[in-house]
């Protein structure tokens, strides 16, 4: 096999394992809390630290990896991390110890795909013939696989076995870390804190940003509350599972077919189609008469998150110098999850007032915001580029 090949399969299979380590865990969330004893708002509580606490170590790690690592360090230092740290959960039984046991985990776990995503799109620098959507494709198939899997086996051991799981399986995604050969160029001028205060100065950053900001307060409300529309249509538990496997296999043509995409329609562009089909994803969903149809709408999943996903990481990219690009990536996943944070809490206190479906119309309003945000960006960035030079 080929280097290059050899370098490919890799990171593929770092991907999938990575990506279907996190379908071990993350959808039991709930049931274990629930199994621990707590109430609906400890549970809501722990969620919001979970959200918070990505916010916080993500930039952190970002900046120390540009100052003073390099990627792949990073990756395998939090693998290792939260692989031993996840057990933690498996002997927390009151509330403070699972806090606790959220915070540590997180603060090695959160990082994890942000850095990935940086040290991807540097050996792409490097080996033109890598495509991120192919790489990132992989994930999406590691966690629609997972999804379908680690259900049975929770069932049929118990909630502790969902963590041995994610332990074992992202273990497997360091060893294709450590076997992809290539260490990456170090920066000539080390980063400092004055280079990240430029950076929020950036007024093209600022405003991408924000809009990446907005779009999440939609996404983040949908991943929390859409269990409940697929219920209040007629679903079962069962068919929330159903949900996360869609979700996860729809994204894969896009992925596949994503550097095609970007070439074609440019990053702003397909940013914006991707956001476009999120308010209509919203809507349809606001209409939605039964469980068959609410599942049937997750399908654009793949049209609108994963080319959202996939040109905001191309744009971003492209925008912030190369000394800061993992700073860049961390902030961005941070900005996506303080977005999530404000549409979970939104959501809960608007679900008090109104109804779940009049909660998805105003996603879809968001979202428009979003893409309203995004079409003055491309306004702004066109007069820059008309713009005289003296």
């Amino acid at each position: 096999m080929k280097k290059k090949d050899v370098l490919t399969s890799n990171l593929k299979l770092s991907y999938f394992l990575i990506f279907g380590s996190f379908a071990c865990f993350f959808p039991f969330l709930t049931y274990y809390m629930q199994s621990r004893g707590l109430s609906f708002t400890q549970i809501g509580i722990l969620f919001t630290v979970y959200s918070i606490t990505g916010v916080f170590t993500q930039p952190i790690w970002g900046f120390l990896t540009d100052k003073y690592l390099n990627k792949r360090k990073t990756i395998m230092i939090l693998i290792v991390g939260s692989a031993i740290l996840i057990a933690s959960f498996i002997f927390a039984n009151t509330f403070i110890a699972i806090l606790l046991s959220i915070v540590l985990f997180l603060t090695f776990q959160s990082p994890i795909i942000p850095v990935s995503d940086a040290f991807t799109y540097e050996i792409m620098e490097k080996k033109r013939e890598i495509q991120y959507g192919r790489i990132r494709l992989m994930g999406s198939a590691g966690y629609a696989f997972m999804s379908l899997i680690s259900g049975q086996v929770v069932s049929r051991f118990g909630i502790n076995i969902a963590f041995i799981m994610y332990s074992v399986m992202i273990m497997f995604g360091l060893i294709f870390i450590y076997r992809i050969d290539f260490q990456g160029k170090k920066a000539k001028v080390k980063i400092n804190i004055k280079d990240i205060s430029k950076l929020f100065r950036n007024r093209r950053f600022l405003i991408f940003m924000l809009a990446v900001y907005t779009i999440n307060i939609a996404i983040g409300s949908n991943n929390s509350y859409i269990s409940l529309l697929i219920m209040k249509t007629g679903g079962t538990v069962a068919h929330i599972g159903v949900y996360g496997f869609m979700v996860a296999i729809s994204e894969l043509p896009s992925m596949f077919s994503g550097h095609k995409l970007m070439k074609r329609f440019g990053e702003l562009n397909l940013f914006a189609i991707g956001i476009f089909f999120f308010v209509l994803r919203y809507l349809l969903d606001s209409i939605s008469v039964s469980y068959q149809m609410v599942l049937a709408v997750q399908v654009l999943q793949g049209v609108s998150f994963a080319l959202f996903f996939m040109a905001a990481l191309q744009y971003l990219n492209g925008i912030v110098p190369s000394a800061m690009k993992t700073t860049a990536m961390t902030i961005f996943a941070a900005v996506c999850g303080l977005g999530n944070f404000t549409g979970n809490i939104a959501g809960g206190i608007l679900l008090e007032r109104i109804d779940i479906f009049s909660l998805f119309r105003i996603l879809a309003v968001v979202s428009f915001v979003a893409l309203l945000i995004i079409l003055g960006l491309k306004v702004y960035e066109k007069s820059l580029r008309e713009k005289p030079v003296s």
